[in-house]
């Protein structure tokens, strides 16, 4: 999937070497690491700063939204940093992409238990609900949280 989906917020895919006991996926190397490393180096990220992390995000999502996909996993942990101050989306483990039949507004019930507790929307932790677009929105609201206050919304409970 990732193969396909080619965009400047979108970390690249270059190639996938294959051995006998593993299947190795090599990707750009983006040189800052995580958000999420940031805020466990350097606490809070400033207002003014988030919101241009959270613009380029959106850029990204968008994009991926108008090719029926759905990251599913969106948290400072997926969002890799240039030493350009750039972001990019990684971590496809859990995306999808919708058939022909589904657009990312309304997608299959059913779809597996993906994410990470914390930044799933409620639709996706019920059973049986509809996984959308909207899904990575909320994701992408609880990542804001996480940025500005260094914790995920509800880190206190278990």
């Amino acid at each position: 999937m990732l193969k396909k989906l080619e965009h400047p917020k979108i970390v690249k895919y270059i190639d996938s070497i294959y051995t006998e006991d593993h299947l190795n996926i090599v990707l750009e190397y983006v040189e800052n690491g995580s958000l999420d490393s940031l805020i466990k180096k350097f606490g809070k990220i400033p207002e003014q700063l988030v919101i241009i992390y959270i613009q380029q995000v959106l850029q990204g999502l968008e994009f991926l939204h108008s090719k029926n996909c759905i990251h599913r996993d969106i948290k400072g942990g997926n969002i890799l940093t240039t030493k350009d101050g750039e972001v990019k989306l990684a971590d496809f483990g859990v995306a999808m992409i919708l058939n022909s039949e589904q657009n990312s507004t309304h997608a299959n019930k059913n779809v597996s238990f993906a994410g990470t507790p914390y930044w799933m929307a409620p639709e996706v932790i019920q059973e049986n609900a509809e996984v959308t677009s909207a899904c990575d929105i909320w994701s992408l609201g609880c990542t804001v949280i996480e940025l500005l206050t260094g914790k995920p919304p509800y880190y206190d409970l278990n």
